[in-house]
């Protein structure tokens, strides 16, 4: 499924400034402030639409917004691009696909002559999509299971948890790609945080600061409930083995579900994702997983070998700005029943970031 361009009005306490935000990103590649940016380009439509780039993507919200800033910026850079839905596979399975020979590749007749007016030229065309947008470490696990396995294999002597470094994720990707190319992964490194209100963290003197870890509560955490995305099951022994942590009581449950437990004080603590738009709306304290007990990884765009060279360089520059803060506000433009839709909120990051002009139709 292709998402369509609708016309957006954010309401007035949304609205961006018609110049982004100066700042210099990745050593000076990207420099965001009153330059003009480009306007946005309609979808492809006729002959553009057929030589189209397609994103391929899974059926998670944040994931489409992502895949539409990238869409966006490329056809604003006149490379007609697309987001393509597939609910029947993840992002790591269609990059591994991608990143195969096509097993069967369509011969397409082209208009050029041959000696024989009557005879045409064969072009050798694979029809598959140009771009997956993905996470690193479901892309190592699924390219590389057994190197996948020995980087989550802490060391005897560490007092590191199993999550690998980030950087190595993608060294073992890149490794593993044959037929396709790992582009520029953002600069966000998607973790956990411990969270916790602040009148938990004066009961246990914990300072709410950066450089606080898990760490800070070992102690305490016997007399601890706390709440785990059902995406962690092994929350409990990573807790215990890597910080010495071992909760009274984990109840496991969706993201929102822990949250409201959380600010309701049935529980004590949640361990979510750290870019969750209601850290910030209520105020809580992220606790970091300092010694990486649990994943961390980025998203990183993968482009099939036969396109890769013609990437242009917008692609690394939104990379770029997507730091943990772009994340943060992506997921509070999509954030509950009053969320923006992935397009529309990819439009108007891009337009507060300086990337894209603002629509004629913001008036």
């Amino acid at each position: 499924m292709t998402f369509q361009r609708r016309p957006m009005h954010p309401p007035a306490h949304l609205r961006p400034s018609r110049c982004g935000i100066a700042a210099a990103l990745a050593a000076g590649l990207l420099l965001i402030g009153c330059s003009e940016p480009p306007p946005p380009a309609p979808e492809p439509t006729g002959e553009d639409l057929e030589r189209a780039w397609r994103v391929a993507v899974s059926d998670d919200e944040l994931d489409q917004t992502i895949a539409q800033i990238y869409a966006m910026a490329l056809n604003s850079h006149e490379v007609p691009t697309v987001v393509v839905e597939y609910d029947d596979a993840t992002a790591a399975e269609l990059a591994r696909s991608l990143a195969e020979p096509a097993p069967e590749l369509e011969q397409k007749p082209t208009d050029q002559p041959t000696g024989d007016p009557d005879e045409g030229t064969d072009e050798t065309i694979d029809d598959r999509y140009e771009l997956v947008l993905a996470r690193t470490m479901p892309l190592a696990e699924e390219f590389d299971p057994e190197g996948y396995a020995e980087l989550t294999t802490p060391a005897a002597d560490s007092d590191l948890g199993p999550a690998a470094e980030p950087a190595e994720l993608i060294d073992l990707v890149e490794a593993q790609l044959d037929e396709a190319e790992l582009l520029a992964p953002s600069t966000a490194v998607l973790s956990s945080s411990l969270l916790i209100t602040s009148i938990t963290a004066t009961s246990y003197e914990v300072d709410g600061t950066e450089d606080s870890d898990l760490e800070a509560l070992a102690e305490s955490c016997r007399e601890l409930t706390i709440g785990v995305i059902a995406e962690l099951p092994e929350a409990g022994p990573l807790l215990e083995s890597t910080y010495g942590c071992l909760p009274e009581e984990i109840r496991t449950g969706a993201e929102d579900e822990l949250l409201e437990l959380l600010i309701t004080a049935e529980i004590d603590a949640a361990l979510l994702t750290t870019s969750h738009p209601g850290t910030q709306e209520h105020a809580l304290i992220p606790i970091a997983d300092a010694r990486r007990a649990f994943p961390q990884d980025q998203y990183a765009p993968v482009a099939a070998s036969r396109i890769a060279e013609q990437v242009p360089d917008v692609v690394t520059e939104i990379s770029a700005a997507l730091d943990d803060e772009a994340l943060l506000t992506l997921r509070r433009l999509i954030y509950g029943e009053e969320g923006l839709g992935p397009e529309d909120a990819a439009i108007y990051w891009l337009v507060e970031e300086g990337l894209l002009a603002e629509p004629e139709d913001w008036g």
